[in-house]
């Protein structure tokens, strides 16, 4: 089967630099614009709706997310479902703040953060250790409820956990950044639980040609 991660189009505090973890930021202008492209890019790469094998969009509940999962299966005429494993990281006091701001106010943390991930938890947030669990039970889930292919929108870092599940058998854990709207795709074979990585961050390029 071929996930395809969408991670959410822009909103305010993205372009202000801001932490936004839980905190429920809908989409900005640009956002839709940039949500409604993608869904040409999704219709390019898929063939849907005529061709589809694509099951149904799932997106985190947060509004963010959820309004481009809305206009990506307006297009496509998905069904689609809100998956509270996939809301983003709770980032507790650092939320509405820059990652300047953060340094300033919080140097032991983020430099914790910053040198051992997966021990810096934000003051007052989630470890990433939780983070990446519900994650890992959002994806089998979803396995668990689709024959066909999928769709999932959500934030950067939770895309990058699920990428690193579903390639777990052929690297080794990354970080990755994905920008805001982008496009990433993974075969991933049921049966070996192998999964393979087809494109990455892809925005905007209409000129390609369907992996399919």
């Amino acid at each position: 089967m071929l996930f395809y991660l969408v991670r959410h189009g822009q909103t305010d505090w993205n372009r202000a630099g801001k932490i936004q973890g839980t905190t429920d930021i809908p989409l900005n202008e640009t956002g839709r614009q940039q949500a409604e492209q993608l869904a040409t890019v999704l219709k390019e790469r898929s063939g849907y709706p005529a061709k589809t094998r694509i099951d149904a969009v799932y997106a985190s509940p947060l509004a963010r997310a959820f309004q481009t999962a809305e206009i990506l299966a307006k297009e496509g005429k998905l069904p689609l479902r809100r998956l509270t494993g996939l809301r983003e990281r709770d980032f507790g006091c650092w939320e509405g703040k820059s990652w300047q701001q953060v340094e300033a106010e919080y140097p032991d943390e983020f430099h914790l953060w910053r040198e051992q991930p997966m021990v810096g938890i934000p003051s007052g947030g989630e470890s990433r250790k939780s983070c990446e669990a519900r994650s890992e039970r959002a994806i089998r889930q979803i396995l668990e409820e689709t024959a066909g292919d999928a769709v999932i929108v959500a934030h950067g870092g939770i895309l990058v956990f699920l990428m690193n599940y579903l390639l777990r058998f052929h690297r080794e854990p990354q970080e990755i950044i994905v920008a805001n709207a982008s496009l990433s795709v993974v075969s991933y074979d049921r049966s070996t639980g192998m999964g393979k990585l087809l494109a990455l961050n892809e925005t905007g390029t209409l000129e390609q040609q369907p992996i399919r």
